[in-house]
């Protein structure tokens, strides 16, 4: 892709979330770190670089965030991802283990898939498919019904229940720029739990769309500077992060994230060997009532070593 075409495409996205309204967050958790992140959220990335890739992020959202009885609310989210390229069957694995924390709600999720590679030219293609399940917990204990006596609060025995569904995801990398488009929770699974009243529970199908680009400036030597979007929406609602990063010497970058009518995010970060860490402050524009949002990322990656072939060199003290 021409980089004036990918840049059309990115004012088109940027365009589309900005007039789209109701952005807050949907079943999915929310991260500051998409574009260290797409292992997540579209399995056509799994395995496209040289080596096993291990991503953990720390989400604290909305620092201070309690409810009237000054108990901690805020929500928090573990997450740890990792792919591997596996050439013997001409792509991809990875594998996502997740777990989220909102008010007196938790998920854990775990996914494992497989993404098919093909070579274009010098880009690469993968398309994805993963399964996943989903532990959605409730803890009913916590919740204050107006009336103590709730029949309907008082009769939920179960708390938690297992869901299945599937995720699919197709990406595109070259030297200089990735795009990627996926959709979570494809069936939109519905569960209910086992008890006499018992909480029920649907899945909401997800929408992804990313695509970055890097730029080098003869006057910023050896400076990289990398725009991205990252656009999540589920049918009804938007929610679109546009960042602008630069790399010094791929040691060191810093960030700025706009999330439309959400929230600033500051991002810094380093490189040290095969480790990359970031972290990440996002202040609320929002009318929320809570201080900022903490991030944290580490990453490390694995190298392999590629096949040796036989090339057809030769020394001419040999002809």
């Amino acid at each position: 892709m021409h980089p004036v075409n990918f840049m059309r495409l990115i004012l088109c996205v940027i365009l589309f979330s900005t007039i789209s309204i109701g952005l807050k967050a949907q079943q999915d958790p929310q991260f500051t770190h998409n574009m260290f992140n797409h292992a997540f959220v579209n399995p056509g990335s799994y395995g496209m670089y040289d080596g096993i890739t291990v991503t953990g992020i720390f989400h604290e959202q909305w620092v201070g965030f309690k409810d009237d009885e000054n108990i901690k609310q805020a929500p928090e989210t573990i997450l740890l991802t990792a792919d591997s390229p596996l050439r013997f069957l001409h792509g991809g694995i990875g594998v996502g283990i997740a777990q989220d924390k909102e008010a007196y709600t938790k998920n854990s999720l775990v996914k494992l898939g497989y993404a098919y590679h093909l070579n274009m030219g010098n880009a690469k293609l993968g398309i994805g498919l993963n399964a996943n399940f989903n532990n959605k917990f409730l803890n009913k204990d916590k919740l204050k019904a107006v009336s103590p006596d709730d029949p309907v609060l008082t009769a939920i025995t179960d708390k938690g229940v297992m869901i299945s569904d599937m995720s699919a995801g197709i990406y595109m990398q070259k030297p200089r720029y990735y795009i990627g488009f996926s959709s979570t929770q494809l069936f939109e699974t519905p569960a209910k739990g086992t008890g006499t009243a018992s909480a029920y529970y649907t899945n909401r199908r997800h929408y992804y769309l990313t695509g970055g680009h890097d730029f080098l400036l003869p006057a910023f030597q050896g400076y990289v500077f990398t725009p991205s979007v990252f656009l999540k929406s589920d049918g009804n609602t938007f929610q679109a992060d546009v960042n602008m990063m630069a790399r010094y010497n791929n040691k060191i970058w810093g960030g700025l994230t706009y999330r439309i009518t959400d929230a600033v995010a500051l991002m810094v970060g380093m490189v040290y060997k095969d480790i990359e860490i970031g972290y990440s402050y996002d202040i609320p524009t929002s009318r929320i009532a809570a201080t900022g949002t903490h991030e944290i990322m580490v990453r490390y990656r694995f190298k392999l070593e590629k096949d040796k072939t036989r090339s057809g060199y030769r020394n001419t003290r040999y002809l």
